[in-house]
């Protein structure tokens, strides 16, 4: 599993366990599925859940522009 998987995969659980304790305070299991909806979406809205990978940039290494990119 790679580090990104590993890391979603906490977030999700960190918002499950606090919509639990809030649908256990108000003894609802309606008020849990709308705050583990609202929380992992703000955590995916924010960045920290990425469902998928990043794109790399188009340079080459050492951040140079390829030559490809210098042409255009």
């Amino acid at each position: 599993m790679s580090a990104r998987q590993k890391l979603n995969q906490g977030y999700i659980q960190g918002s499950l366990v606090i919509a639990g304790a809030i649908g256990v305070a108000c003894e609802s299991w309606v008020v849990f599925w709308i705050a583990a909806l609202i929380l992992v979406g703000l955590a995916t809205h924010a960045g920290e859940i990425r469902p998928t990978q990043r794109r790399r940039s188009q340079r080459g290494p050492h951040g140079r522009s390829s030559a490809n990119d210098r042409r255009r």
